[in-house]
């Protein structure tokens, strides 16, 4: 796990970039072109497995970007309506992708039970109400904090230059916004997106895939055995040593568009051998129920939301997406909802090959984790993430210090640490789960 870090960086370079800059209308009489706002070509440019699929996005939630040039006096209003999710939120990042303090310490995060409504509306994030209430998003370079504000870039970001064909504007000059939406229920609405600059107003449409949904071909290849193509291919012979097992530790997301309000640990891992599985178990925070908007804090809840998900370890940061014959796609994320838990609230993942997954969901108590159909002897990467923990939940990964290593981290998750090892399938499927001993 000492080079997850630098592979999120240099994943962060395949992310999409801002969309050319565009002049705003002609300004108003006694107004200086200058004055108007730069707008992107369109707004809510969707990322994630269903379409580009890098950065290692949950299967579980859709994100959509905006990207703007940071300019002095710039302010972008966001419209919206809260949907019937579990969870949604706006953050602002910098020009490295980080997320960043604004310059009066105000985060660029605003969660949905943060977000205050519009006068008539109800914010069903933080009372029993329907959603689809209505809100007003404002990204500012003007003092944040306050009600319903994010801060447009960090103390000292230099004003940005609109960018010509085959240029880019200045150095540390661009941001860009998400608008994160977890297991949503029925039709989502994107906000309306409006630049505002010295009096100058201008309405950015919706970028024409926004709300598509269709799902990205793994880069590396379409799986083998899909499509009547064939049976994959069988993996390697044995070698004459498993490999070493696999520890959780706690890294951050810097320079990936990390959301301010997950917390993950990982771990690399190399494919079992032939024959083997690799089989994770831990106890399960619990987490906010179902896909509805529901008021936040909840008291059945430690998490607002916690998944596992398995992604491959080289390339942009994809998440396992295999298609199957059916037509259907198997991701490589399992949620908090979907996982098998035991009497005591214990998980227990095991990472296979799609040829193995009938033998290992006939297992009671387990959850079946796919490795890449296209690449199942690659190197994979599994993430668990939690989200929103509640302050009394010591054992939360939000508590264990970023940088740490497994024994620091085991230390402080306690039963909530997940613990990997190599196993037989066979001896799996004739004992259960005890006949993996977790490291």
């Amino acid at each position: 796990m000492t080079h997850w870090k630098p592979l999120l960086l240099a994943a962060a370079l395949t992310v999409p970039t801002a969309a050319p800059a565009t002049a705003a209308p002609t300004a108003a009489p006694g107004h200086a072109p200058s004055a108007a706002p730069a707008v992107p070509d369109c707004a809510w440019q969707p990322l994630g497995y269903r379409t580009s699929n890098v950065a290692y996005p949950d299967t579980n939630s859709r994100y959509w970007l905006l990207h703007y040039t940071v300019q002095k006096g710039l302010t972008i209003e966001l419209g919206g309506r809260y949907p019937d999710a579990r969870y949604a939120s706006f953050a602002s990042y910098d020009a490295s992708r980080d997320s960043f303090t604004g310059p009066d310490g105000a985060p660029s995060v605003l969660t949905d039970h943060q977000i205050a409504p519009d006068r008539g509306s109800h914010n069903p994030y933080r009372e029993h109400s329907r959603p689809g209430g209505k809100f007003t998003v404002s990204v500012t370079d003007r003092a944040a904090g306050g009600r319903n504000t994010l801060p447009l870039a960090p103390a000292g970001t230099p004003e940005g230059t609109e960018g010509t064909e085959g240029t880019e504007g200045t150095e540390g000059t661009e941001g860009t916004v998400i608008y994160r939406v977890y297991l949503p229920h029925g039709e989502i609405r994107l906000p309306k997106v409006t630049f505002l600059r010295d009096g100058h107003r201008v309405r950015v449409a919706a970028c024409d895939d926004a709300l598509t949904t269709g799902v990205a071909t793994p880069s590396r290849g379409k799986a083998q055995g899909a499509e009547g193509a064939g049976p994959a291919p069988a993996p390697p012979a044995a070698t004459a040593s498993e490999p070493p097992r696999p520890a959780f530790s706690r890294l951050g997301g810097s320079g990936l568009y990390p959301n301010p309000d997950n917390a993950y640990v990982a771990t690399g891992f190399d494919a079992p051998p032939p024959g083997q599985v690799l089989v994770v178990r831990g106890k399960a925070p619990a987490g906010t129920a179902g896909d509805r908007a529901r008021p936040w804090p909840d008291p059945e809840a430690q998490v607002r939301y916690w998944s596992m998900c398995n992604n491959l370890w080289w390339g942009p940061g994809e998440v396992v997406a295999n298609p199957l014959p059916d037509g259907t796609v198997d991701t490589g994320c399992r949620t908090d909802y979907d996982t098998r838990l035991a009497a005591d609230g214990t998980y227990t993942y095991v990472v296979g090959t799609e040829e193995q997954r009938a033998t290992v969901e006939s297992v009671p108590g387990v959850t079946f984790l796919p490795l890449s159909a296209a690449t199942p002897t690659d190197k994979h990467l599994l993430i668990l993430r939690n989200m929103l923990a509640d302050p009394d939940f010591a054992e939360a990964i939000q508590r264990v210090p970023v940088g740490s290593e497994r024994a620091r981290t085991a230390e402080v998750m306690g039963d909530h640490y997940p613990r990997p090892a190599y196993c037989d399938l066979t001896a799996l499927t004739d004992s259960g789960p005890d006949a993996c001993p977790a490291g």
